[in-house]
Formats: structure tokens, sequence, C-alpha cells
């Protein structure tokens, strides 16, 4: 069972949440309730002892608003600059910048247990590490962790470009469902959930407003991996996730690939186009790249030298 969140509250806060939750009431017949709503992704209900309970996704987003002590931890947490310590869930991912190859979302939650873990293992620079170091930490972190990994692949990430939803879009929709997964893995409320930014906090939830459930109370942070461990153990997790499917890839299609966004993935994407046809860029390239006009430029030189 998911543990909510509980802190007791006086008749003032209470005549408060009254007003605010008036439009989400519940009914109640219970003698021992005060007070029963429903709010997106969170149920809530206050006993008559005046203690307030929060339940559900959203259970800290909507029990900040009550509770000053919460309210001020997070805040705190937010504007520190130092490694947090705090079991939290972090969320990364690999793959977008990338012409070749999948995107990788990964969330996880880190608990005191982890944290120490991820630490220890001293990394500075998840840039610096070697494939091979990667594996070993993914491989490590994996069994310590409460994790969710998404991965599209360029056939899907292409048909939802072409749909009219572009990438910020896809990576918001991704996070937001792979943290969402962890957090029904936890069963506990998390005060501290991390993603490394990539649109402002408005764009990131305007992308989400279609979504049954979205997670509110986000962190967001540029170069969140070096203050939120669980966002570096989310990085490692998900560029080995990347660097599996690059290898299942380069396998079936017997050919060397390479990554990144510059002359080397064009020079690849016209070498598989030419011994598979072009059809074959839908499913291995990121169409929406700029990439793509300068590799059909080329196929159409080589055919007109034939």
């Amino acid at each position: 069972m998911v543990e909510p969140i509980k802190f007791l509250i006086n008749e003032n806060i209470l005549n408060k949440m009254k007003k605010f939750y008036d439009s989400q009431m519940v009914p109640f017949e219970s003698e021992n309730l005060l007070l029963k709503a429903h709010a997106i992704g969170c149920d809530i209900e206050v006993t008559s002892d005046y203690e307030a309970s929060f339940l559900g996704q959203n259970a800290v987003h909507e029990a900040k608003h009550w509770s000053r002590s919460l309210a001020k931890k997070i805040e705190q947490e937010k504007n520190s600059d130092h490694l947090c310590m705090h079991p939290h869930i972090g969320a990364a991912e690999t793959g977008s910048a990338d012409f070749l190859g999948p995107l990788c979302v990964v969330a996880c939650y880190a608990d005191d247990e982890a944290l120490e873990i991820i630490k220890n293992l001293k990394i500075d620079n998840v840039d610096d590490l070697s494939n091979q170091e990667i594996i070993n930490c993914a491989k490590l972190l994996k069994g310590h962790l409460i994790s969710s990994l998404l991965v599209l692949d360029n056939s899907h990430y292409n048909k939802m470009i072409d749909s009219g939803i572009n990438q910020a879009n896809i990576r918001a929709r991704l996070f937001n469902q792979a943290v969402v997964n962890v957090l029904q893995k936890v069963k506990k409320s998390v005060e501290f959930k991390v993603i490394d930014q990539f649109v402002s906090p408005k764009t990131y939830y305007n992308y989400l407003k279609s979504e049954v459930i979205v997670v509110k109370d986000m962190i967001f942070e540029t170069n969140a991996d070096e203050q939120y461990l669980a966002v570096l153990a989310a990085e490692i997790i998900s560029r080995y996730a990347y660097l599996q499917y690059f290898a299942s890839m380069t396998k079936s299609l017997k050919m060397n690939l390479a990554r990144g966004a510059g002359t080397n993935a064009e020079i690849v994407a016209v070498k598989l186009a030419n011994k598979y046809g072009e059809k074959i860029l839908t499913k291995v390239c990121k169409l929406n790249f700029t990439n793509t006009k300068r590799v059909k430029g080329a196929l159409k030189k080589l055919k007109e030298g034939l």
C-alpha cells in the first residue's frame, strides 16, 4: 500500500481547505471525517482529530499548500547548491541529440542506501566515463534503484513528429510517464522529484495538458546530475540502455553506426539508404534533424551520378 502524507492542522486551515476544494468535494457518511476531496492525482481527507491525509501521485503538491514545514523543506532544497542526500526521484535521457538511434528516458528512486552507493562511485562528470565504465556502473546501480526505462524507437519518434508533436513535447511526455511509473513502484510520497531541465516549467506542464496523470511539483535544474544523485544514476542507466540498443542496431544492420549529429552520422545514413533503400531512414534516423536534408541531398547526387 502507498503511504499517505499526514500531519495535524487547525480549524482555520480546515476552513481554508473546504473553500479551496469546494468543487472537488466527495460525499462521505463517516462520522470520523471532517473533509473528503479528490484533486487531480490526490485523495484528501481530514479526520475528526484534525489529521490531514494526502494520498496519490500529487500528494506532495497538494500537501505543501497546508503545511508550512513541508513547503519550507522543499523550498530550501530547491535553493540549495549542496549535494542532495534526501531520498529522491531523478530523471534523465540519452539520444535526443543523436541523429541515429532511439530516445531513452529513465527515472529512478534513490533511497539512503542507494544514494551512498552512487556517491561512492565518485563520478565528477558522466561525460568522462568510457562506454565500458557506463555499462559497469549501470549494472551495479540497477540492483539498488527503483527505476523505469522508456525507449522510443525512431519509427514511433518520427510518427509523433509528423503528427505535429515537437521533440521537447515528446521528452516531457516520456519524463512524466517514467516518473509516474517509479512513483507507482515506490508506493509512497516522494518530496523531491528532479529532472534535467530542457524547457521552462511552464512549457513542460503545457506539453502535458492532455495527459491523464501529471506529476506536479517537479524540480527543474540545469546540470541536475551535479547536485542530485538520482539524476546522475538515471543518466548512467539511460546511456547504458542507449548503448545496448545501438549495439543491437549495429548488429542487425551489419554496419558500424555513429553517435551525435555530425558528418559521420550522415555518412552512415547515406550508406544505410544505399544498402537498404531510403525507407530505412524512417527506422534509424530522427528525420526532423537538419541532417536529413543533407543526407537526401547526397543520395540525390549519387542517383544522378549513376
